[in-house]
């Protein structure tokens, strides 16, 4: 039943069918504030990881957390959960997707100027990007960048380069906290890291390149390690 939902779901997205409107429930996750889901939709995925804590940052994360950010911030769950764990903590949510990220606008409004939400997709580089949809999928699958893809019925998107963007955001001060959900798009991420030089501590939802994570996260610097789970896994860095 959970696989026809979601095909539905993406079969919807594909040819730009009308969204149902939001529903508001109340989430114990974020100590019973309000939150916005739209019915017929994947979002209860998205309300369920926030509620099982993946996108926690580990117990090894020391001192002040004073800025978090989330690439791929889906409906803002994650950023908001994490804003109530970090009252004194400024945040950045960028999500590429038009439509997650107007839900994510509503369900972040309560931060006021605590929270930068930007509509974009993340880079190493200022590039145009080719993405599509697969099933299953919570988002957009890298197809490449716009050279690469000459394929019908891919989104174009400009990407904006990580590093830049995490430098506007913080100035001269560290990220001490990174969640990156980007679907395929973490690996050359990582492969080009010199984005997150200022970054003190990271974590990646990944379900490919199970083997070339840590290492990957070990050449930018960080201590690394992978966690495991039945439908993917967690890579995490971070600089002691």
């Amino acid at each position: 039943m959970a696989r026809l939902v979601a095909e539905e779901t993406f079969r919807a997205k594909r040819d730009q069918a009308a969204a149902d409107p939001a529903l508001r429930v109340r989430a114990k996750v974020l100590g019973g504030q309000p939150v916005w889901l739209r019915p017929r939709s994947y979002d209860w995925a998205a309300f369920d990881f926030a509620h099982r804590g993946y996108h926690l940052p580990p117990d090894e994360l020391a001192g002040p957390v004073e800025h978090v950010a989330v690439f791929g911030a889906n409906i803002g769950l994650l950023a908001a959960d994490l804003a109530a764990r970090y009252p004194d903590a400024r945040l950045l949510a960028v999500e590429p997707d038009l439509d997650n990220a107007a839900l994510a606008r509503r369900n972040l409004a309560r931060l006021g100027e605590r929270c930068t939400l930007v509509e974009a997709a993340v880079w190493y580089r200022e590039e145009q990007l080719a993405f599509r949809w697969e099933r299953d999928a919570w988002g957009q699958i890298l197809s490449g960048s716009l050279g690469q893809d000459g394929s019908a019925g891919v989104l174009r998107v400009d990407a904006v380069d990580a590093g830049k963007l995490l430098g506007t955001f913080v100035g001269q001060a560290p990220v001490d906290y990174l969640l990156i959900n980007i679907e395929t798009a973490w690996y050359e991420m990582l492969r080009h890291g010199e984005w997150a030089d200022n970054v003190r501590c990271i974590k990646i939802e990944i379900q490919d390149h199970y083997d070339e994570a840590v290492p990957l996260l070990q050449a930018m610097g960080y201590q690394a390690w992978l966690q495991r789970l039945n439908w993917g896994a967690f890579a995490t860095g971070i600089r002691l």
